[in-house]
């Protein structure tokens, strides 16, 4: 038979009867999350007879804990005042996790009460190294002490998206001046911060204290981050589990730690190399490596395991797209790090990684022609940001395979003639998801696209993609000019000059093809919108407008420097390479005279300073054999400048250390020893830079009062 009902509740204030309905939020916290009935006593008749079944039903020696019953803040006029709502998204975020942390604890002792305690062996464990963590079984969400607190205080206030932050970030005070989310001191009262992490995470990454502030990092610093990857999107997305279809790939988290590892102390680093047993151009590093028994450092450890899951994904056709992102965002780590034979194989595979997903075309431009496979294998986008997510993959990606191969001289992996595709749009607009027409906007085919730009669908990304278009051009050029002469082709035959003249005896600044590409290169920047034409304004440093006025200047050191001739004061060519230096090198006293982190720019500005450094060599050795001293101390001083400021960049990116030397080994072979030069010593590997001037390097701390104007 049911039992029947007591005729009163007891409750600490005293018997008052339950009213018929409560109004919203008076119940308890527990009874509300648990879905019982609540009479608003404080504490109430049900956690009154929920802690009581509890003490009766311990196992022996467990210690329960005390009654915990608590409600929101009311009006002191009366239990009837409604409650105030939360006035901040954060209180409300605080409400949330608190009643998540008590459930769990609750579900804890629920099962240590079954099981009849948990040993200390048995208690779910952070593993610093691998991020691996004990679990109830059961149970999606295990409640961790926090193993991060040493490491957000190395995070230098990087900001943490709030989404994050509610489901792997450790529970946050009361919010601080500034109004954001991030990274709080541990809870009041509390000798412990705790944080959510989910019992699948995957063993290989690190534990999501480190990987939250890996991810920060990369958006923060890494100036493609935001244009690869819907940043709100892919944040969001790290509040999955990780086993729902919509967490991100593991390669992409993978390589985002490797490329991350740039930027943060909190992972061991690769030592520099000791250039006495390795050439600073070493193609193949990894024999040096295995040589002397060393090390992988964080980095390289997590892009061995990108390459490992990308392998797993491709070989079973899943989530190609993803794949194709995290090759690409690989290829900045083996590029920052000068693994040249890593690097190019890398870049190739992405690029041809594009054609079969259909990144590299977009309808109408299909082939005409009937075949057994679609033009991408991969599902059509649904929404404008997947599909302009896609669009800026394939163009960061070709950007990064042409800018990075102006240094060697061998063949593309993608012809020019092979992509149709609309270039991207603006970033405001990508991020709000805008659609765009065609219609508004540039084909890559368009034959007048490299030098209109329509203001209001133009903005620095957009320039630095064509700029790297450019810089195909010129590679193109150089590359075919020999083969397209010997076929006899009228742009790069001379006018009259008989058919058996053979390439290696002519000029090819006389052919039409070199004229073209030469007036091509000369307008670029011209053509910029007027707010577009300097990539520092205000002490600001606009980085992708940076490259994009960069990359013209190295095409015209390369289109050119060929043809130099340094003895003729009358060669175009020597005018034209001196000119593009003086420019770069201007930049680059601009950059310095603001609080921009040089060390934060990009692998391609650092080979752009490392050509600028290579012309001024020509033109020390030749105002050296000349004896013209006053040439010869001015070249030398912006010589030595350079060389400097590489190696300050080297102190973070290895790229510009082994750059910084390979510059030192040049001077060397061209010009012999310069007395008194100023360079850093590269002779001791293991050991930070030491620079005379402060971190800032600005041109006054180095001596340099003459700034140098384009001729």
């Amino acid at each position: 038979m049911p039992k029947a009902a007591p005729p009163a509740k007891e409750s600490a204030g005293g018997s008052a009867p339950m009213p018929p309905v409560l109004k919203r939020n008076q119940a308890c916290h527990q009874c509300r999350r648990r879905k019982l009935k609540c009479d608003a006593n404080r504490p109430c008749a049900t956690c009154v007879r929920s802690h009581r079944n509890a003490v009766n039903h311990a196992a022996p020696g467990t210690e329960v804990p005390p009654l915990e019953c608590t409600f929101d803040d009311v009006a002191e006029n009366g239990a009837d005042a409604p409650h105030p709502v939360p006035k901040t998204r954060l209180e409300k975020l605080e409400n949330r996790i608190n009643e998540l942390e008590s459930l769990l604890q609750e579900k804890d002792r629920a099962l240590q009460g079954i099981s009849g305690g948990t040993t200390a062996s048995q208690r779910p464990h952070l593993n610093g190294t691998n991020g691996l963590y004990g679990s109830h079984n059961g149970s999606e969400l295990t409640l961790l002490t926090d193993q991060g607190a040493l490491l957000r205080q190395q995070g230098n206030g990087f900001s943490t998206s709030p989404m994050i932050a509610a489901h792997i970030s450790p529970i946050h005070s009361p919010p601080n001046d500034t109004g954001t989310i991030g990274a709080s001191p541990p809870l009041a009262g509390s000798n412990f911060a705790t944080q959510l992490t989910w019992s699948t995470w995957p063993k290989d990454l690190p534990n999501p204290e480190l990987l939250q502030h890996l991810v920060d990092v990369f958006f923060s610093f890494h100036h493609h981050s935001n244009r690869i990857f819907h940043a709100p999107t892919f944040l969001t997305s790290m509040t999955l589990p990780p086993n729902h279809p919509g967490f991100p790939h593991i390669a992409i988290l993978h390589a985002i730690c490797a490329v991350g590892s740039f930027y943060t102390a909190a992972v061991r680093q690769a030592d520099p190399p000791n250039f006495a047993h390795t050439p600073a151009d070493d193609l193949f590093q990894n024999a040096y490596k295995r040589r002397y028994a060393l090390e992988d450092s964080f980095g390289e450890k997590h892009a061995k395991l990108t390459m490992a899951a990308i392998e797993d994904s491709t070989s079973l056709g899943e989530r190609l797209f993803e794949c194709q992102q995290a090759t690409t965002v690989l290829t900045w780590f083996y590029h920052g790090h000068a693994k040249w034979s890593d690097m190019f194989l890398t870049i190739g595979r992405a690029m041809r990684y594009s054609v079969p997903i259909g990144l590299n075309m977009c309808p109408p431009f299909h082939s005409i022609s009937k075949s057994l496979r679609a033009p991408s294998i991969i599902p059509p986008a649904r929404t404008v940001i997947e599909d302009e997510t896609r669009r800026n993959t394939f163009w960061i990606t070709y950007a990064t395979e042409r800018l990075y191969s102006s240094g060697n001289g061998w063949a593309l992996s993608m012809d020019d003639q092979d992509i149709s595709q609309l270039l991207p749009v603006r970033g405001d607009q990508f991020e709000n998801g805008t659609l765009v027409p065609p219609k508004h906007r540039q084909w890559a085919h368009s034959p007048e696209m490299l030098l209109s730009h329509n203001p209001e669908q133009t903005d620095s990304f957009i320039l630095y993609i064509k700029s790297s278009i450019v810089m195909s051009r010129v590679k193109c050029f150089n590359l075919r000019f020999r083969a397209l002469n010997f076929a006899g082709d009228p742009k790069f035959t001379v006018p009259g000059m008989g058919a058996d003249r053979s390439a290696q005896y002519i000029d090819p600044r006389a052919t039409e093809g070199f004229k073209e590409v030469d007036c091509l290169v000369n307008s670029f920047v011209d053509s910029f919108p007027r707010h577009l034409k300097d990539p520092v304004q205000g002490g600001v440093v606009d980085p992708h407008l940076l490259l994009a006025c960069l990359a013209p200047n190295v095409a015209k050191i390369l289109l050119h420097d060929p043809h130099a001739d340094l003895c003729r004061d009358a060669c175009i060519s020597k005018a034209r390479i001196l000119e593009a230096a003086h420019t770069m090198l201007n930049w680059l006293y601009a950059i310095l005279a603001t609080s921009y982190d040089i060390t934060l720019l990009d692998n391609f500005a650092v080979f752009a300073f490392f050509m600028t450094g290579r012309v001024l060599v020509r033109f020390v050795q030749n105002s050296k054999e000349s004896g013209d001293e006053s040439q010869f101390l001015t070249f030398r001083t912006e010589l030595e400048f350079i060389r400097i400021a590489m190696a300050r960049i080297g102190q973070r990116l290895p790229l510009a250390f082994r750059y910084a030397k390979m510059l030192d080994d040049i001077i060397y072979q061209v010009v012999g020893v310069l007395d008194d030069l100023n360079i850093p010593n590269f002779s001791i590997p293991g050991n930070p830079l030491q620079l005379e001037s402060d971190p800032s390097l600005n041109a006054s701390q180095l001596g340099m009062g003459l700034s140098v104007g384009p001729l």
